[in-house]
């Protein structure tokens, strides 16, 4: 019996210790200003640390389409598979998800005609 009152308390300790981590329970509400959004300053780096680095869209990678640059993004942006696989289906990139706030900015880059600025 004293066993049985022991894995209780541990199961209820484990349970109650678990919970799924976003950026507003880990570092407080997250400021997303989207009013002046660049594709050198705030997309690129979405990308490269999304996109990239993982092998992915780089050359010899092991999916379609290079992601080094910005023609080489704007001719999926173009072609509509970039906001279709991003924003869409949201299965771009593949594990981790985009944040909300990265979710915004590319929104908007892409609602403003995808500048190369």
């Amino acid at each position: 019996m004293k066993y049985v009152i022991i894995v209780y308390i541990v199961i209820a300790i484990v349970l109650t210790g678990c919970y799924k981590d976003n950026e507003e329970t880990l570092y407080g509400e997250v400021t997303c200003d989207t009013t002046s959004v660049s594709f050198s300053n705030d997309i690129l780096p979405i990308i490269e640390m999304n996109c990239t680095v993982t092998g992915c869209h780089v050359a010899g990678g092991s999916a379609p389409g290079i992601y080094e640059n910005y023609n080489q993004i704007k001719a999926k942006v173009d072609d509509g598979k970039f906001k279709d696989r991003v924003l869409v289906q949201q299965d771009m990139p593949p594990g981790t998800p985009l944040t909300e706030c990265q979710i915004l900015y590319i929104t908007k880059w892409l609602n403003d005609g995808a500048p190369n600025n």
